[in-house]
């Protein structure tokens, strides 16, 4: 299944609650144990194209010493995300801030911290992203990256959204079905690590629809 692109961004409200309407709850739970595991939370963080701002609550909640700046180029989800994080009390920790995640608004070496959760796959060009990514992110600090794979066919494709969105609507179900095809493979993913030069990053496959780039 070739990769087909995705619009970069959700700029309409409807785009933005459909999505946030989605079950994101175990997903967002696995990027959370895993980044707490490999040492996040504990110092500045930054996530990378937050959406409505579920994975920066859940971090604030588990370490109260975390401090994070959740970005996105949406405004739409930075409005979701402002109603999730006052509702939860972490607006002085959690600073919300619209940016491009291809051309950060930040110095070389920022974070202690960098974090994304499946907006990989909405860029045009893979390496813009990770070379940010890489370029805020002080020596020796924790990255992880996690994102959707794309299947080899379409009928794979839709098994996956069969078995993870069989109770979705038809435009949720649709959302999911795009971002597969829009992800890049495993093997894709591993060249642009390289080609960005994300030395000590390992890629690895962490469930049957993710993978997850990780440094630490």
């Amino acid at each position: 299944m070739d990769r087909i692109l995705e619009p970069e961004y959700m700029d309409t409200q409807e785009e933005a609650q459909e999505y946030d309407a989605m079950d994101h709850v175990a997903a967002n739970e696995s990027v959370l144990a895993r980044f707490l595991e490999i040492g996040g939370g504990r110092g500045r963080a930054v996530d990378l194209g937050t959406g409505p701002g579920h994975i920066p609550v859940l971090i604030a909640r588990a370490r109260p010493e975390a401090r994070i700046v959740a970005v996105d180029a949406a405004q739409t989800m930075l409005d979701l995300a402002r109603e999730r994080v006052d509702q939860a009390g972490l607006a002085d920790r959690i600073t919300l801030q619209q940016a491009n995640v291809r051309d950060l608004p930040f110095g070389d070496d920022s974070f202690d911290e960098v974090f994304s959760n499946s907006i990989l796959h909405h860029i045009p060009d893979p390496l813009d992203f990770l070379r940010e990514a890489w370029r805020v992110l002080v020596p020796g600090g924790v990255l992880l990256i996690r994102d959707l794979f794309r299947p080899a066919s379409e009928g794979q494709a839709w098994a996956l959204v069969d078995e993870h969105a069989a109770g979705a609507s038809d435009c949720q179900r649709q959302l999911l079905f795009d971002s597969l095809h829009a992800a890049l493979t495993l093997e894709e993913a591993r060249s642009t690590v390289a080609e960005v030069g994300m030395s000590g990053a390992s890629v690895e496959m962490s469930s049957d629809r993710h993978y997850t780039i990780e440094c630490h």
